[in-house]
C-alpha cells in the first residue's frame, strides 16, 4: 500500500508546519509560503514513506510514531540504520542536498503520522532567510546527535552493554514512565532487527534478552517493550551486566 494523503485543510496544514521543530524560530511569512506545498500522510505499519534510490524532494517532521530507515545488505534482508520518532527529521542532509536517499524508510509502528514540506522553496529561501538557515543548521546538528548516538551504541563493549545503549536511548526519546518506574517504549523490533543495529548475531541477541526477561528487567509486549528501571540498564552500560532480581516477597 502507498502512504495515504489526509488531506489536511489548509489551516491544519500552516499549524503543522508552524508548531514543528523542524522550523522553530522561522518568520509568520516564511511558514505561510511554506504550508502550501506542504501535507500530511499517514502509514500503517510496514509500509514505505519512501524507498531507496528515489530523490529527496521533501523535508520531512514525524508527528506520530515511529519511523524506520532500513537498508539491505548481503549478510542479511534488511539492516536497521536508525529510528526517528515525534518532532524529529529524518534524512535532513540528503534532502539539504536534494541527494537520493540511501535507505528505505517504513513505518515501524501501528499508525505513522509524517508532515511533508516541498524542499525547492525551503532551498530557494535559506540564501535571504537567517533564521530560515539557522533552522536548518539545527536540524543538522540533531541529525549528529543521533550518529553520535549510533555511535556510542557501537563502541559500547560488549553486547549486553551495546544492548543497554541501544535500549537506553530509544527509551530516552520515546519512552512512557509508568506510576510504578517502569518504562515503555513504543518501539517494536525483532530480535533480528536489534542485532543488526547493535552488529551482533542474533542468537546473542537472544540470549542476553531472555535473561534479562528471566530476571524481570525486560519485557516484550505486542506493540514495544517494557523496562522495569533504566538506572539498572546504566549500571550494566557502565559495569555489572548482569540485571539484578527483584526482591523476594516475604511470607505473611
Amino acid at each position: 500500500m502507498n502512504p495515504l494523503d489526509t488531506h489536511a485543510t489548509p489551516e491544519v496544514l500552516l499549524r503543522a508546519v508552524t508548531t514543528s521543530r523542524l522550523f522553530r524560530g522561522v518568520s509568520a511569512g516564511v511558514l505561510e509560503t511554506l504550508a502550501p506545498t506542504a501535507s500530511i500522510y499517514r502509514l500503517s505499519r510496514g509500509e514505505y514513506l519512501w524507498r531507496r534510490g528515489a530523490r529527496a524532494e521533501y523535508f520531512h517532521v514525524i508527528l506520530r510514531g515511529i519511523l524506520e530507515l532500513q537498508r539491505a545488505t548481503p549478510e542479511a534482508d534488511s539492516t536497521l540504520i536508525a529510528l526517528f520518532g515525534p518532532g524529529e527529521s529524518p534524512a535532513i542532509p540528503v534532502t539539504l542536498e536534494r541527494r537520493s536517499f540511501i535507505a528505505d524508510a517504513r513505518a515501524t509502528t501501528s499508525t505513522l503520522e509524517v508532515l511533508r514540506v516541498r524542499a525547492e522553496p525551503v532551498l530557494a529561501a535559506l540564501p535571504e532567510d537567517s533564521a530560515l538557515s539557522m533552522a536548518m543548521t539545527r536540524a543538522v546538528l540533531d541529525h549528529c546527535s543521533l550518529i553520535h548516538a549510533k555511535i556510542d551504541v557501537l563502541v559500547a563493549g560488549s553486547i549486553p552493554r551495546r544492548l543497554a545503549a541501544f535500549m537506553l536511548d530509544l527509551a530516552e526519546r520515546f519512552g512512557d514512565e509508568g506510576l510504578d518506574g517502569s518504562t515503555f517504549v513504543p518501539v517494536a523490533l525483532s530480535r533480528a532487527q536489534q542485532a543488526t543495529y547493535v552488529a551482533a548475531r542474533v542468537e546473542s541477541v537472544i540470549r542476553v534478552c531472555s535473561a534479562w526477561q528471566k530476571t524481570g528487567l525486560l519485557t516484550t509486549e505486542k506493540d514495544g517493550f517494557s523496562l522495569r528501571s533504566l538506572d539498572e540498564l546504566r549500571e550494566i552500560l557502565t559495569g555489572d551486566e548482569a540485571p539484578a532480581k527483584p526482591p523476594a516477597r516475604s511470607a505473611r
